[in-house]
């Protein structure tokens, strides 16, 4: 079970088409064990290795996906058999934390928190301190995982862990099958193709070849190689590698390794580089991050500024909902990150010109416009009132610093062969340093905590969030910034755009959602049709007395609860008759069963606004003052109920904010229906369903103020 959670999300089946999600939905809310027993039962036998060849030559193979590299190339992904990827997860987990604890620090690809970026930061404070006679070489090998000799990879495993040799054998004593539009494609060397287990088997059986260098550093990242040291013995070094490709099966592809060097004309005397390329010290890059500041690091950011600028018009294409989703989770920081985190980009101009980019296409893809301060509030995390798409500028110290401090051990690692160590002070962390200390006047993260990006982004956020509540002078305004930055008010912004479940916003419902969260400019000054004026804000219509979708939200939110509360599995009726007050009034719902210490459950939701002048005094001042005076209300007014059943008033203003009670029961009633469908997921879809209902019903509010007919419209001045 543990296995096939660690399946990601969306992941693709084999040929057979069978994914790990049908497997979680199969066993989802399952009554009794057998079918977990049963599949346990198939991993066993396929762990054994006692199965016809037959058979092998079809599990063990899959389906070939055709991926254009940058170079022209093309790049075959083989998604294996899900049945066979379980078995060979659990395999891989029996075996990682052994194999990776012997392998590193020499190979930090397999099993190693953070490998690659300790492999970066190492790297770069190398080649500061590099001797004038000493190169840095990088090793490419030609399509490596399909060249390396199965032979080798099998008697690696029949020496360090032969109770897995007999799983890897049936995968690799026989010719696989993959198909490919069509047409099969036989396997029959290399490692096994879309194995879990294919990288440690490529690493266990190059690790002697690795472990025979007399290079000073010799650093492996999977199948990137990479050698320092004094020239001579680098020179010897490679030669005995490209001398091993027999045993190996590899080759060397000389056009595409490089050597550096503070003068890098010291490598023209010796023969086994010439082929290799001559790279300039400050322009090298390792694992896709360039090492060294200055230009280096600013034509990496204008390649990630030219891919977002081309993202940005290709969302456009989508509905709004959409297009801020991927924005916000996959392609601006996600694609970002790693050169931040790798990468002392602190400094770099053009991060600026990134997010530049960045603050006009979301201005595009929204249809708003923002000012310094609003583009400022919506770079922040969601959870501090912005919309979660970052800023560079303001993300880049804090993740540098926090990638530095987590791999520190592992580069002192991995620089430890040198005799007269590298200097424990980076100039690079410390520059980063510097300019964390002028975004906060917080102090340092101490001790663990200063290896977690949060920890430093967390201080430069509550900073930048405290300085725009304090330039704002409207009431509205600080009003709007608590409101937006209280627990679940931002809720929406994390669901996912789904037709089906009713989590999908239209574009104007977006536009609104959020012109009101960032106070920008939502419609032309006019005249409700109640008389009264409307500013360019448009928040008039959220507490507007004749607004009739005011009740249309109440009714969804009434129906949303009662929904899930029949999802949990208990029986419950909207306004039960019988259950009044002496006025006649109901409360919105209540259960038929008891649901704590033996009483029923009742409800009543209610909406109040946060920008109402009647509480604006209040909101401006702390974060869901409505809601709370809303709920006591509630309590007052259905005191009478609280001898028979236990009273919940569920207040939820317009601006996002939560009353605690309403709160602690949507959490309650998360838990309730976890209890049925044992998807640990349901609290949360269930605060986002109720604030996208919160922005949909605030939406059709701010738009019943328009005059119904178009020659009704009447401007006038803000």
């Amino acid at each position: 079970m543990k296995g096939l959670r660690t399946f990601p999300a969306g992941s693709s089946g084999g040929p057979d088409g069978l994914t790990a999600q049908h497997l979680r939905d199969l066993l989802s809310g399952a009554p009794d064990q057998v079918f977990v027993s049963a599949l346990t039962d198939f991993v066993n036998i396929l762990l054994t290795g006692e199965l016809p060849v037959s058979v092998r030559e079809i599990l063990f193979g899959g389906r070939l996906v055709a991926l254009q590299k940058k170079d022209g190339g093309i790049r075959p992904i083989a998604v294996g058999y899900t049945l066979r990827r379980l078995a060979a997860k659990c395999a891989n987990s029996y075996v990682i934390k052994r194999w990776s604890d012997e392998l590193k620090p020499i190979q930090v690809g397999v099993g190693v928190d953070g490998g690659a970026e300790a492999a970066v930061h190492a790297t770069r404070r190398l080649l500061h301190h590099l001797p004038d006679d000493h190169v840095f070489v990088k090793l490419d090998f030609t399509n490596a995982f399909n060249s390396i000799r199965r032979d080798l990879i099998l008697q690696s495993i029949a020496e360090k862990t032969p109770e897995l040799y007999r799983f890897i054998y049936a995968s690799l004593a026989c010719n696989s099958k993959l198909t490919f539009s069509g047409e099969t494609v036989i396997s029959a060397e290399g490692s096994q193709q879309g194995d879990p287990l294919g990288s440690l088997e490529f690493c266990e059986a190059i690790q002697s070849t690795l472990l025979s260098t007399i290079s000073r550093i010799t650093l492996g990242y999977i199948d990137d190689v990479n050698l320092e040291g004094k020239i001579d013995q680098v020179a010897k070094n490679v030669q005995s590698i490209i001398d091993s490709c027999e045993h190996t099966g590899l080759s060397l592809n000389e056009a595409k390794c490089e050597v550096t060097a503070n003068d890098v004309a010291i490598v023209n005397n010796y023969p086994v580089f010439r082929q290799f390329k001559k790279v300039h010290k400050s322009d090298l890059k390792l694992l896709g991050a360039p090492c060294m500041e200055g230009e280096a690091v600013d034509r990496t950011l204008q390649e990630k500024k030219a891919t977002l600028e081309q993202a940005i018009v290709r969302l456009s294409l989508l509905p709004a909902h959409d297009a801020l989703c991927l924005l916000k989770n996959s392609i601006a920081m996600p694609k970002l990150l790693y050169t931040l985190r790798t990468s002392p980009c602190s400094n770099s101009p053009v991060l600026v010109e990134f997010d530049n980019v960045l603050r006009s296409g979301l201005c595009r893809l929204l249809n708003i416009n923002m000012s310094d301060d609003q583009w400022k509030q919506a770079s922040l995390p969601v959870h501090n009132g912005g919309l979660g798409v970052r800023s560079a500028c303001m993300l880049a110290p804090s993740a540098f610093l926090a990638s530095a401090a987590a791999t520190l051990p592992l580069q002192e690692a991995i620089l430890a062969p040198i005799s007269q160590p590298v200097s424990s002070t980076d100039q690079v962390v410390t520059d980063a340093l510097i300019i964390w200390h002028t975004m906060t006047d917080a102090p340092e993260p101490i001790d663990s905590c200063r290896r977690v990006q949060r920890a430093w982004d967390e201080q430069i956020n509550k900073t930048a969030f405290q300085q725009l509540l304090s330039t704002q002078s409207s009431p509205i305004d600080q009003a709007r910034l608590r409101a937006v930055s209280s627990p679940h008010a931002g809720d929406w912004l994390h669901a996912p755009p789904l037709s089906a479940v009713g989590l999908r916003l239209s574009n104007e419902d977006i536009r609104v959602a959020v012109a009101h969260r960032l106070g920008t400019t939502a419609c032309h000054p006019h005249t409700c049709e109640c008389g009264s004026l409307v500013d360019a804000r448009g928040l008039h219509g959220l507490a507007c007395r004749k607004s009739a979708p005011r009740h249309i939200r109440h009714s969804h939110l009434n129906d949303l609860i009662w929904r899930a509360v029949k999802r949990a599995q208990i029986p419950a009726s909207k306004e039960p008759v019988g259950l009044s007050r002496s006025d006649g009034k109901r409360p919105d719902g209540a259960t038929l069963i008891p649901w704590a210490r033996g009483k029923p459950l009742a409800w009543d939701v209610t909406v109040p606004d946060t920008y109402a002048t009647s509480h604006i005094d209040h909101t401006s001042n702390t974060a869901g003052a409505a809601a709370e005076l809303a709920a006591i209300n509630k309590n007052v007014k259905y005191e009478v109920l609280t001898s028979t059943h236990q009273f919940v008033p569920i207040a939820i203003e317009t601006g996002g904010a939560w009353c605690s009670a309403a709160i602690e029961f949507i959490q309650d009633l998360g838990h309730k229906i976890t209890e049925v469908t044992n998807d640990p997921m349901e609290t949360t879809y269930l605060f986002q369903r109720i604030s996208i209902t919160i922005q949909r019903g605030n939406s059709l509010a701010f738009h019943n103020t328009f005059p119904s007919h178009s020659h009704n419209f009447s401007p006038v001045a803000p």
